[in-house]
């Protein structure tokens, strides 16, 4: 015997939908939703991070200019990042020259 009555299909597929959106939003997602916020809209357009591995962040930047000023910001967009995402997840970024495609 049925105990819960039939859900609408229209409800099961938001149900999905609104699923997929939280856990889209976490980890390596949720870093590069943040970095714009966390480095500030000049820095974030000379540099994105690439990915996250065993702790660390690696930004690639798009001219040593910027680099030199990323590094400075080290430390602060460390403690940022960390505090956006809600855990200590990242404990160091790397930061390399490279191809910064949008």
């Amino acid at each position: 015997m049925r105990k819960n009555p039939p859900e609408l299909i229209g409800d099961v597929l938001k149900n999905v939908v609104d699923g997929l959106s939280r856990t889209k939003k976490k980890g390596p997602a949720k870093i590069l939703s943040s970095w714009a916020s966390v480095a500030g809209r000049e820095l974030a357009r000379h540099t994105r991070p690439a990915h996250l591995k065993n702790g660390a962040l690696l930004v690639f930047v798009d001219e040593s200019a910027w680099f030199y000023q990323a590094s400075l910001k080290k430390d602060e967009l460390l403690r940022a990042l960390n505090k956006k995402i809600g855990k200590e997840k990242i404990q160091e970024i790397q930061f390399r020259i490279g191809n910064i495609k949008r």
